[in-house]
């Protein structure tokens, strides 16, 4: 008897660590989905208002940008934009 309770409660507790472990990648997974969504937002945004300066600095959404943008956020934005500045100076 004292076994089948041992066995019940190191059961009861793995399941609340599977939903733990499952819940707390859900929201990795849509933090990162929603970085990307906002990141590419933000470069379109960005690069539509740097066109309308006359400024010739453009990033392009592909798949690397966006990846990029989606891990690291905003420093991966500004990432993004220092190396375009870099390579565009000095060409």
């Amino acid at each position: 008897m004292e076994n089948r309770i041992l066995i019940g409660i190191i059961a009861a507790c793995c399941l609340l660590l599977v939903i733990g472990i499952l819940r707390h990648r859900l929201e990795v997974l849509v933090n990162i989905v929603l970085r990307m969504v906002m990141g590419i937002l933000g470069i379109y945004l960005l690069n539509t208002f740097l066109k309308s300066q006359d400024i010739v600095l453009s990033v392009g959404i592909n798949e690397m940008t966006v990846l990029t943008v989606g891990l690291l956020g905003l420093p991966g934005f500004m990432l993004i934009y220092g190396l375009e500045l870099y390579y565009t100076s000095f060409r």
